[in-house]
């Protein structure tokens, strides 16, 4: 009898010396987090030398209304207000402006009435605007339209999403093995003329933290690891992507044999291309200006020999380009697009997939799913569709600490 009172009295003493303990632990838990989240913190000074042209966004803080004084001295500054026109930020004491970080930390005192912060975390919210036309004469018929939406992506995650469609149609949203969200709508039927117009609201959390990990041009050390398994196929040719291409093994072979630096190879690439092709402007105009009509809009996305030829290409053309040679060198490559712009994304030893092109306030919409280029829109009958419309508009605010 009295060793089970003997144990009882033990197992008291380990359950109260137990308690003590896991208080110390969690408390020591919650100093690693905290610790953690500070190693995070951006070394502005750091990227302002090796990116000096990277936009920023920065809050500026007024102890009185903004006047058109301020606005002006801001600008003289190298401050633009980053999401609307000047005029609204007339009266108010406080505002988000943009700028590039050289010019922010380079920048003269700010007025004695205000003060400004670079912004490492922003709710970003707006909606992306679609119209098409149909422009086959005398069709009337099914028309089953499907358009990439926006997405999560390195730094931006998607809060909500919301799509209004006119006129009104079956539809539904999907998510590929890329995660690209597709938004296919169905109307049994469409006339010649007929305007379709898609609205797609969202709201992003935006870490400028977790965005610049995966900008390829602030890659630290690139390590020479193993290109993983699942991996592998983007180093192969595609549909669009020929790694197999004249040009593209020639420049592939002129590089440091080896060199596992992919950041100064798609530096010497871009020089490349960029001696080599010459900017569409026209194109880009007719896409965004509401005057391109395509049947299939894969026709956008010119022929990587046909670039060549002419000389001669906007984005989508010489992201095909740069993907053929990347992988032509051995290293893996897949197209992307935000609102506005096609770009690559290259896979580096030890480091995961980088993007060549980052900025802040980009909308995501498409990461291809595969070594193929897919289009980030397409429909069936391929009838002739005219872009009418293609914009979007975003509003700014600094997220809470």
């Amino acid at each position: 009898m009295k060793k089970s009172t003997d144990k009882i009295n033990i197992d008291r003493n380990l359950r109260s010396l137990f308690l003590p303990v896991l208080m110390v632990l969690l408390l020591l838990i919650g100093f690693q987090t905290k610790a953690s989240s500070q190693e995070k913190t951006l070394d502005w000074s750091r990227l302002a030398k090796i990116k000096p042209e990277l936009k920023v966004l920065v809050l500026i803080e007024s102890e009185r209304a903004l006047s058109l004084e301020d606005l002006a001295t801001l600008g003289e500054l190298g401050l633009v207000p980053a999401d609307r026109d000047p005029a609204l930020l007339l009266g108010l004491r406080q505002a988000i402006f943009s700028t590039r970080l050289k010019r922010w930390m380079n920048r003269s005192p700010l007025p004695d009435h205000m003060k400004g912060k670079l912004l490492d975390r922003f709710i970003m919210s707006g909606i992306y605007r679609i119209g098409f036309r149909v422009g086959k004469e005398g069709y009337l018929g099914p028309l089953v339209l499907e358009v990439t939406t926006p997405r999560n992506s390195f730094g931006k995650r998607l809060l909500y999403s919301e799509n209004i469609i006119r006129p009104q149609a079956s539809n539904e949203t999907h998510t590929d093995p890329a995660g690209n969200r597709w938004l296919r709508v169905d109307y049994p039927e469409v006339r010649h003329g007929q305007t379709i117009k898609l609205f797609l609201a969202f709201r992003y959390l935006v870490d400028m933290s977790a965005l610049l990990d995966h900008d390829l041009m602030l890659v630290d050390q690139l390590q020479n690891a193993p290109i993983p398994e699942e991996i592998h196929p983007f180093l192969n040719s595609g549909y669009k992507i020929d790694a197999r291409l004249l040009q593209a093994v020639a420049w592939a072979v002129q590089g440091k044999s080896g060199s596992p630096n992919v950041r100064l190879e798609y530096r010497r690439l871009t020089k490349f291309l960029k001696d080599t092709v010459t900017y569409d402007k026209k194109k880009r105009d007719h896409y965004f200006g509401g005057k391109a009509i395509y049947s299939d809009l894969d026709n956008m996305y010119q022929d990587i020999e046909v670039t060549l030829s002419r000389r001669l290409g906007a984005c989508p053309d010489t992201t095909l380009l740069e993907c053929a040679f990347l992988r032509a060198q051995g290293k893996p490559c897949r197209t992307a697009g935000r609102f506005g712009h096609f770009f690559s994304i290259v896979c580096t030893p030890g480091t995961g997939w980088m993007s060549t092109s980052v900025t802040p306030t980009g909308i995501p919409l498409f990461i291809a799913p595969g070594p193929d280029h897919i289009p980030y829109q397409k429909w069936k009958p391929g009838i002739p569709l005219k872009t009418l419309l293609l914009e979007t508009q975003i509003r700014i605010e600094a997220a809470e600490e």
